[in-house]
């Protein structure tokens, strides 16, 4: 088990906050909002999901929050274990959605570092994880290209892509990398962080994505002890069983409303299974270490 941390715990838990958005999901639904929006939540064949609707942010969050705040989690964790963070860690989260990788940092990062983080994001999501004492949050509503172009320097420690570098497409990464080459970075060592996805297919166009970002940063003249093929992969666990912050018990009721949502479309046809709109959606949450797959890249210039 990872050891929990003092200035951590004055943070709500993953679980409350996954039991808050199955009540407010309860609560949309009950006010006449409808389910059928998320059939939208779909990655596969270029699908994207309409992050705008509210309804599907909720369910977003309870199918796949857990999963990815223990991915975030172990991907920071992997991070500290090539650093020695100082007082303060600055961070720029680069899709940031509801900002839970910062609630995966602040769980591993020691009490007297403190982040200044900065979540970028087309959508304004609700429910965003809010800062604890000593840190600052701070969020800009605008696409990854323009929030780095609109950066007078780039100043930050941490460059992470939670998930948001499977919906960009190689043109807009190369774009993205020639701003990293034309601003330069302050630091002296920079770290860029990457969640990939885990089939085959996605798993080799992610990479060749990182891969483009990852050579930028040799242009600049720094150097990674890894490869830019390298990756980390989960293994076949239930994630309950890896980590104590992410106890299945304590969203049963969470999920058996996930698993249920069909049945709650007030297009609902008795006659069938669910109906036409929401019959594509899949209502199960991710709860197995094996899909997980990150990269974490160490950057030092060179002297």
């Amino acid at each position: 088990m990872m050891p929990q941390r003092k200035e951590a715990d004055n943070m709500i838990t993953i679980t409350d906050y996954i039991n808050m958005k199955a009540e407010n999901l309860k609560n949309k639904l009950a006010a006449g909002e409808l389910l059928c929006a998320c059939q939208s939540l779909r990655f596969d064949q270029g699908n994207l999901p309409d992050y705008e609707n509210s309804v599907l942010q909720d369910v977003y969050t309870l199918r796949y929050g857990l999963a990815y705040a223990h991915e975030y989690k172990r991907m920071y964790a992997r991070l500290l274990e090539k650093m020695t963070p100082g007082r303060e860690l600055e961070v720029v989260s680069l899709g940031c959605g509801n900002m839970v990788d910062y609630w995966s940092l602040r769980r591993v990062l020691p009490d007297d570092c403190h982040i200044r983080y900065h979540g970028v994001d087309t959508i304004d999501w609700n429910d965003k994880f809010t800062a604890c004492p000593g840190d600052t949050v701070d969020f800009t509503q605008q696409d990854i290209y323009n929030y780095i172009d609109s950066c007078e320097k780039l100043t930050a420690d941490i460059y992470i892509f939670p998930k948001s570098i499977i919906e960009l497409e190689y043109d807009e990464v190369q774009n993205i990398g020639q701003l990293f080459l034309s601003k330069g970075v302050e630091k002296n060592e920079v770290h860029l962080l990457f969640s990939v996805r885990e089939n085959e297919y996605s798993l080799k166009r992610d990479i060749a994505k990182t891969r483009c970002l990852y050579g930028f940063m040799e242009d600049l003249g720094m150097e990674c002890e890894l490869t830019a093929d390298s990756y980390y992969c989960g293994i076949e666990k239930v994630i309950d069983k890896s980590d104590s912050d992410f106890s299945i018990n304590r969203v049963q009721g969470a999920y058996e409303l996930l698993r249920n949502l069909s049945g709650m479309c007030e297009r609902y046809n008795n006659g069938c299974c669910s109906c036409c709109f929401c019959k594509e959606n899949r209502n199960y949450p991710m709860l197995n270490n094996k899909y997980m797959r990150y990269q974490v890249f160490t950057f030092r210039k060179v002297a």
